[in-house]
C-alpha cells in the first residue's frame, strides 16, 4: 500500500511523534475523519516547536484548508500553548484564541492541549482518566496501581506516571505491540467514552 503524501491532503494534523501519529490516526477513523486528514509527525515536542514556523509555509497555507496541532501539555498547558499560539501567529498570520479552538481564517487553523487546557500531563494521561472512568476495569486497574506500588517501594518508578499505567496495562491486553496506537487498535480503549468528548469535538472539525 502506498504511503500517504502530504500533497494528496487539503487538511493536516501535526503531532509530536510516530507513536502519537498512531493513536490520533485511530481516533480520527473513529470519526471517519482518517481518509481526509494527514498526520506530520515531528521528532517530540522540542523538534516540533522548533520546526513549526518552517513547516507552515505561505505554500501550504495557501493548499490546505485545516491546519490542527495538538501536543501534549506536560508540566505546563499555559505555556505550551502560548508558544504553539506564538509560532502560528509569526507563520500564518493568525491567532488561535484559546486551546481546543480553530481560527475563523482560511486555512483554518487549531490547537488541542492534551489531556486538556486545564491540566498537566499527555494524551497518555486523557487516555488512562477515559479507561479507568469505566466500572467494568475497576478490578484492572486496581491491580494496575497495585503494580506501580510495588515497584515505586522497589525503587523503580516511571519518569510519566499514566505512560507507565498504560504500558502495564498493555503488557498485558497487547502484548503482541503494547503502544497506544495499536492498543486503539485492538479496542483495549473505548474512543467514544465521554473523557475523549473535548478531543473528539476538536478532531470533528476536520
Amino acid at each position: 500500500m502506498e504511503k500517504p503524501k502530504l500533497k494528496d491532503f487539503d487538511r493536516v494534523l501535526i503531532v509530536e511523534g510516530y507513536g502519537d501519529l498512531l493513536f490520533y490516526a485511530e481516533m480520527l477513523e473513529s470519526l471517519g475523519k482518517h481518509k481526509a486528514v494527514f498526520i506530520q509527525k515531528f521528532n517530540g515536542k522540542t523538534d516540533l516547536c522548533a520546526q513549526l514556523e518552517v513547516f507552515i509555509t505561505p505554500q501550504l497555507l495557501a493548499e490546505k484548508t485545516h491546519i490542527g496541532v495538538v501536543v501534549d501539555a506536560d508540566e505546563n498547558p499555559d505555556g505550551t500553548f502560548s508558544s504553539i499560539q506564538a509560532a502560528i501567529a509569526k507563520a500564518a498570520n493568525q491567532k488561535v484564541p484559546n486551546a481546543g479552538t480553530w481560527t475563523d481564517g482560511n486555512p483554518r487553523i487549531g490547537i488541542f492541549i492534551a489531556p486538556d487546557p486545564a491540566n498537566k500531563g499527555e494524551i497518555e494521561t486523557l487516555v488512562w482518566r477515559a479507561w479507568s472512568a469505566d466500572r467494568a476495569n475497576d478490578a484492572a486497574k486496581g491491580h494496575i496501581d497495585t503494580y506501580a506500588s510495588s515497584m515505586r517501594a522497589a525503587g523503580f518508578e516511571a519518569k510519566s506516571r499514566e505512560k507507565g499505567l498504560i504500558g502495564a496495562l498493555l503488557a498485558i491486553r497487547n502484548d503482541d505491540d503494547p503502544r497506544l496506537g495499536p492498543g486503539a487498535r485492538t479496542n483495549v480503549f473505548d474512543l467514544e467514552h465521554t473523557e475523549f468528548a473535548e478531543l473528539r469535538a476538536f478532531l470533528s472539525v476536520f
